[in-house]
């Protein structure tokens, strides 16, 4: 089932997407309700009518629920409204998942930013020994654990919104990804309770200013994910359980869309650790909570900066991931790139 927030006259709620129609569930709520029954006897839907994570949390039983009110308003007049931000997460962790797009990526900074250019001593090692050029590979705890960094959960834009262009990045870049919601907590989970402390999908933007990326790698003290990521991050207003994905999730197909021009297409197979070991790894010793947001790590080919594409300021944006869904949204103006310490970028 599909779900996502909206703005009504009424007050916001979360709507539900049941045959071709979206049910805002507290108006729906509101038209069955009887005598003194709360909300036509269904209280565990009132107490999280505008509760994404809360809903999620209910699993199945809930689910049903909803179809059930669904059947019962049907032909009232419940009227969609204006979508927002699905719902706010607690913390944000984003991962690493694909080696693919780790060197790739690695090749295409070093190429961009390094002041020896070497890509020409890249592909000549490469090509010879046919093995990746050993310092693009990740380090050793990419194949032992999954890895992450905690990203910035306040900067969040969705659906039809417009991120900000950083005024101190020059080289803006987006990264497709998926997100994935924890509607349950957990500590020290084994990959099986980790997965199933998933509640709900989503697609997610992750972007990145490229040129700071590689200032704060070479020469900052955090590693390259501080002014890099904290500006701004996006996600789709649909929110989908996890019965409809994760049973397929290592064979959806993807594919990123700028200004209507498809610059790639790509998919989720192949990557290094499974969604419940990346739920498991960042219990290991910390309690996790519902309303947490952990990411996958960028697709291959999943960002602009592999296939040397650039955004522009104004550009649009619509990444789409089979069965997840899409997010279109816009990136404001080009900002005048001087840099974190003032010097021209």
């Amino acid at each position: 089932m599909r779900f996502r927030r909206e703005l009504h006259p009424e007050g916001a709620t979360v709507a539900a997407r049941v045959g071709d129609r979206w049910l805002p569930l507290a108006l729906a709520l509101g038209a069955t309700v009887r005598g003194a029954a709360p909300y036509g006897g269904r209280p565990r839907l009132g107490a999280s009518a505008d509760d994404l994570v809360g809903l999620l949390a209910g699993g199945e039983r809930t689910r049903d629920l909803i179809c059930g009110l669904a059947e019962e308003v049907r032909g009232l007049p419940l009227g969609p409204g204006a979508v927002t931000l699905p719902f706010a997460p607690l913390t944000l962790r984003c991962f690493t998942g694909w080696e693919q797009h780790w060197t790739r990526a690695a090749a295409a900074l070093a190429q961009r930013y390094h002041p020896l250019h070497p890509g020409p001593v890249i592909s000549a090692y490469e090509k010879v020994t046919r093995t990746t050029f050993p310092p693009l590979r990740p380090g050793r705890e990419f194949y032992e654990h999954p890895t992450y960094y905690l990203g910035n959960p306040l900067n969040l834009y969705t659906e039809g919104e417009t991120a900000p262009w950083p005024s101190y990045a020059a080289d803006l870049d987006l990264e497709l990804e998926f997100g994935m919601l924890l509607v349950h907590p957990v500590l020290d989970a084994d990959e099986r309770r980790g997965e199933a402390a998933i509640g709900g999908l989503v697609v997610f933007n992750d972007l990145s200013a490229r040129d700071v990326q590689w200032r704060e790698h070479s020469e900052g003290l955090f590693g390259p994910v501080v002014k890099t990521k904290g500006f701004a991050s996006a996600m789709s207003a649909e929110v989908v359980s996890p019965d409809e994905v994760l049973p397929h999730l290592d064979c959806l197909t993807a594919s990123v869309t700028v200004d209507g021009t498809l610059w790639s297409t790509t998919s989720t197979a192949g990557m290094q650790h499974s969604v419940g070991d990346l739920v498991a790894w960042a219990s290991r010793g910390e309690q996790l909570h519902l309303g947490e947001l952990l990411t996958s790590g960028t697709l291959p080919w999943g960002s602009g900066m592999e296939i040397d594409r650039w955004l522009t300021g104004g550009d649009t944006i619509r990444l789409e991931i089979e069965r997840i869904g899409t997010l279109t949204h816009r990136v404001g103006p080009r900002g005048p790139g001087v840099g974190l310490t003032g010097a021209s970028a």
